[in-house]
């Protein structure tokens, strides 16, 4: 009510006794640049060995705005939610990490074959991180060791695929 209330033609949205921010709207809403401003002159005031300018700590301000908006926004979702969303990153780690352990094996085995060397570590180089399958095959009957099926794409070099 009190955001909604104000009026910028008529001074700061707060002062340094009254300060808030609003952490439901825009970051950089009317509310919170006023307040941003009213933040930075409070901050130079205090801290006048700094040598910032009132710009700088205005943004600097926002910027911590932001992060504090997407802490409320997580503390304010269900737990379910951020359950899921914690499993979701593992999930994507994981699949970072396979995709790494990958490529650094191949470029490896690249490396270790003289009659191929000269040719697969530029490829494997060439393909980087992103050209490397984050999927894991199935581990039974296989002593638990991965096995991967390469799949033959249309859009994949012939040269490559027999090379995989």
């Amino acid at each position: 009510e009190k955001i909604a209330a104000w009026d910028p033609r008529h001074g700061p949205c707060c002062t340094v006794d009254d300060f808030s921010v609003d952490l439901q709207g825009y970051t950089r809403s009317e509310w919170n640049r006023s307040a941003a401003q009213v933040f930075a002159v409070e901050y130079l005031r205090r801290y006048k060995g700094d040598n910032y300018t009132l710009e700088f700590v205005a943004e600097a301000w926002l910027t911590r705005v932001a992060g504090m908006k997407a802490q409320f926004k997580n503390l304010q979702q269900d737990k379910a939610i951020r359950k899921d969303r914690k499993a979701l990153h593992r999930r994507r780690q994981r699949k970072q990490e396979v995709r790494l352990s990958l490529y650094a094996c191949r470029l490896d085995t690249a490396y270790q074959y003289a009659e191929i060397k000269d040719q697969a570590v530029p490829v494997v180089q060439s393909l980087g991180l992103d050209g490397m399958s984050s999927d894991e095959s199935d581990h039974e009957g296989h002593d638990g060791e991965a096995t991967y099926h390469i799949l033959d794409k249309d859009w994949r070099s012939q040269h490559i695929t027999a090379w995989l």
